[in-house]
């Protein structure tokens, strides 16, 4: 595409479309009906966020209204006086602009489709609170995260609450606030990593992935930078030292996955093993070990010989015959 950093490609024609059965296809070869379909690649700068429709505004303060007559998206801000009464401005752009009071329990109409707003009491001093509760897991749907509940008590004023895992909560501590948060520790690396170009080769006549390549910069906290290439079974390592790589203090990145709906984030797993050297050398041993006792034969403990008892004889019993002389 020309004066764009876009390439675009027919993937598929259809002359004269149909949907049969839920799939496209042609009735015929006359382009009656044409349809294509088109599939675009590049990169490009991602378009700025809208500007907030509700004007900016400060925390706690009233959103600024559009002007009169301008077009207005659906809004409604209250407003509560010192005696309790209620009033309202509402913004909608079917019946556009209204003021007035609000009664307590009863309905106005918003005209934003069928939607009604009930006021049903009112808090003269209000405070923002969240709490969370312990639910079953569901049998099917995505999996609830877990939480821990925690105690706090100062000046014999105990609280408990729940926080589920990756969430930040306050909780009262006497005239302050605490920040309690739960969920994984964070701990820095000495190297910060950018990802320079992501890259994925597909297979020829098809959009499944044959490959996918990463090019990333790592530096250090002294400035010091490097600039490498990882993709499958093919990790980059820094500092690229022959010895650093030898004991294990190097960090070696690999390419863990992709996603295919970005192609300009990569996800990469960064290593560092300090001590794989002594475990492959305790490995070594207990393999020659395991070798010298089965099959070297000086290493062998001798067969012992089971030499029978000896046999207990009685020593011969002389018989002496006595001679009986009778008198005769």
């Amino acid at each position: 595409m020309d004066g764009s950093p876009f390439t675009a490609r027919i993937e598929n024609y259809w002359p004269d479309f149909r949907i049969d059965n839920g799939k496209p296809s042609s009735v015929s070869e006359q382009p009656n009906n044409p349809a294509v379909v088109v599939i675009v690649r590049g990169k490009a700068i991602p378009v700025s966020a809208a500007a907030n429709p509700h004007g900016d505004s400060k925390p706690g303060a009233a959103p600024d209204m559009p002007a009169d007559g301008a077009t207005a998206p659906n809004h409604l801000t209250l407003f509560i006086a010192d005696n309790g009464g209620v009033s309202y401005t509402l913004e909608s752009r079917k019946t556009g602009r209204s003021t007035g009071k609000l009664e307590l329990n009863n309905p106005l109409t918003t005209g934003w489709a069928d939607w009604q707003l009930t006021v049903d009491r009112t808090i003269p001093h209000a405070e923002e609170w969240m709490e969370f509760n312990p639910s079953t897991a569901p049998t099917a749907g995505p999996e609830l995260p877990d939480g821990v509940r925690v105690r706090s008590a100062q000046g014999g004023r105990t609280s408990e609450q729940w926080i589920p895992s990756g969430w930040q909560i306050s909780m009262p501590a006497g005239t302050a606030d605490v920040q309690v948060a739960y969920g994984w520790k964070q701990i820095p690396l000495s190297v910060a990593l950018e990802l320079l170009d992501f890259e994925v080769q597909r297979n020829e006549g098809s959009d499944s992935p044959a490959g996918f390549k990463s090019t990333v910069r790592v530096t250090n906290a002294e400035g010091d930078s490097a600039t490498g290439q990882c993709w499958m079974n093919n990790p980059f390592s820094y500092p690229g030292q022959w010895w650093r790589t030898f004991s294990g203090l190097t960090y070696k990145m690999s390419q863990a996955s992709w996603n295919p709906d970005n192609l300009g984030q990569s996800t990469i797993q960064i290593l560092r093993d300090p001590g794989w050297l002594l475990k492959w050398i305790g490995s070594l041993l207990i393999v020659s070990g395991i070798f010298m006792l089965f099959y070297v034969k000086k290493f062998r403990r001798p067969s012992r010989t089971v030499v029978p008892p000896p046999t207990l004889t009685s020593p011969p019993v002389r018989r002496e015959e006595e001679l009986i002389s009778s008198a005769t």
